[in-house]
């Protein structure tokens, strides 16, 4: 945690997975940490330089999902573990104690459970994972934005804890419902004991208007997850 204290805002998913208890610690020093979160099963990785992340990455036999803090090593992981694709994304994180106000809105959010799957399959632009999205629905941490009892969006967690899977239909945006649904998950963070914190690809300013709107700080440097 010292060596992921130095820059936070970084290192926020490394942080907020470690505190919530649910990722094995494989290697923590003054040069870097590896960290392994099995509900993803995904490796993440902090080094100070080349030596000490090829230290690290030696003790890993193999690696489906890989989150490079730095891009000096990315290469190296992509060649040692066959990781082929490569997306750049920007942390964001909500950093304050007290909740998000709450916009006036004529939606209603509420959970949404597993008899959502066609509906969130159906829409979410990034669907590709059928089972994924089972899996977020069963986890108690997928909602829905409703208009007159119709389904105008949604948002969860990912599997690492993250925040994301927004999607508002396209016939009720610009009416405020992702920020609706933004606030309304941020402030479930915020009660749960948790920062909020999400992912932004590196080009979607949609998204990063949206988290600057409502007060989130934006990481200078991106993370890189190899797949």
């Amino acid at each position: 945690v010292q060596y992921l204290a130095r820059d936070s805002l970084l290192h926020i998913d490394m942080m907020e997975i470690i505190k919530r208890g649910n990722t094995e610690i494989l290697q923590a020093s003054d040069r870097g940490v590896l960290i392994f979160n099995a509900a993803c099963g995904t490796y993440m990785m902090s080094a100070e330089d080349e030596k000490a992340a090829d230290r690290m990455l030696s003790t890993v036999k193999q690696a489906d999902l890989f989150v490079a803090h730095q891009n000096f090593y990315t290469e190296a992981v992509q060649k040692r573990f066959t990781l082929d694709n490569k997306i750049s994304c920007y942390q964001a994180a909500y950093l304050h104690k007290e909740p998000l106000p709450v916009p006036e809105s004529a939606v209603v959010i509420r959970e949404l459970d597993e008899s959502y799957l066609p509906f969130v399959w159906e829409h979410y632009s990034h669907a590709d994972d059928k089972q994924y999205l089972r899996e977020r629905l069963k986890s108690g941490w997928m909602f829905g934005a409703f208009v007159e009892d119709t389904p105008a969006g949604f948002i969860g967690t990912h599997a690492e804890g993250s925040m994301g899977l927004l999607e508002v239909l396209p016939e009720y945006r610009r009416q405020g419902i992702a920020v609706a649904l933004e606030t309304f998950l941020a402030n479930r963070f915020l009660a749960a004991g948790y920062v909020p914190f999400a992912q932004i690809i590196t080009g979607n300013m949609e998204s990063l208007k949206l988290h600057q709107k409502l007060n989130f700080s934006i990481s200078e440097q991106t993370v890189y997850w190899l797949t």
